[in-house]
């Protein structure tokens, strides 16, 4: 059962995150250059993918592909939480240009949010794992699909396998030691600290050991940012003692 103020908690947390990802954008943001350069950029990197022999390069052009998206459906999102759907001239046009070029943003049927083209970091460092992109591309697979993957209950997500969950741990124990400045490790400790709780939920690990790995990522979170609603959401999480 959750604690008391877990609803609440949450929301602030999840709000504060969206607000963060699409900052001070807004659907006035897209004018019609704007909207022109994401178009171009895609297409140039689309074909640099069909036309690069080597994996390095490929690599690169789909993690090229995945964060231009990302900062798209960051805006997309961002229209939606406001105003309740996509809004401006040029947002609608660059959203039905997206689909007719092959780049269609799928939207959460759950959240009612654009969800994040995970496949291209996957894809990715599938191709080339020591690409200099490599801890950000990892960053973004993992918050990504964290923030993608629920409503209201981080605990709960709507589909998520043992596979996808392994893959998580393995990722976000792997960020702990990132060096890259893009990766926010206050995010990972955070996230991994949920997917430890997942995982122990599901017993995929031993709750003991679980539970000492969540305690001392918490513990680390409280000490090196106690100003975050991030512990304190943690700590409505946590099963009782």
């Amino acid at each position: 059962m959750k604690k008391p103020g877990f609803h609440l908690r949450w929301s602030l947390l999840w709000a504060l995150h969206w607000l963060l990802c699409a900052t001070s954008w807004s659907h006035d943001s897209i004018t019609t250059e704007v909207r022109q350069n994401f178009l171009a950029k895609l297409t140039e990197t689309q074909q640099i993918l069909v036309t690069s022999s080597s994996p390095a390069g490929k690599a690169k052009a789909h993690f090229l592909l995945g964060t231009t998206l990302d900062e798209i459906r960051d805006l997309f999102n961002q229209d939606i939480i406001s105003h309740g759907a996509v809004k401006g001239l040029e947002s609608t046009l660059l959203l039905s240009e997206l689909a007719r070029a092959g780049f269609k943003l799928e939207k959460s049927p759950q959240i009612g949010l654009y969800l994040s083209a995970l496949n291209h970091y996957r894809t990715a460092l599938k191709l080339d794992g020591k690409a200099p992109f490599n801890e950000q591309a990892k960053y973004l697979l993992f918050k990504n699909q964290f923030y993608d993957s629920f409503s209201d209950n981080p605990l709960a997500p709507f589909s998520q396998t043992r596979e996808e969950l392994t893959e998580m741990l393995t990722i976000g124990n792997s960020l702990l030691k990132a060096r890259d400045s893009t990766v926010n490790a206050e995010e990972v400790k955070f996230i991994l600290a949920i997917h430890v709780l997942q995982a122990v939920q599901q017993g995929m690990v031993p709750k003991e050991e679980g539970m000492r790995q969540f305690k001392k990522l918490h513990a680390e979170l409280r000490k090196e940012y106690p100003q975050s609603l991030k512990p304190l959401t943690l700590e409505a999480l946590a099963p009782a003692s």
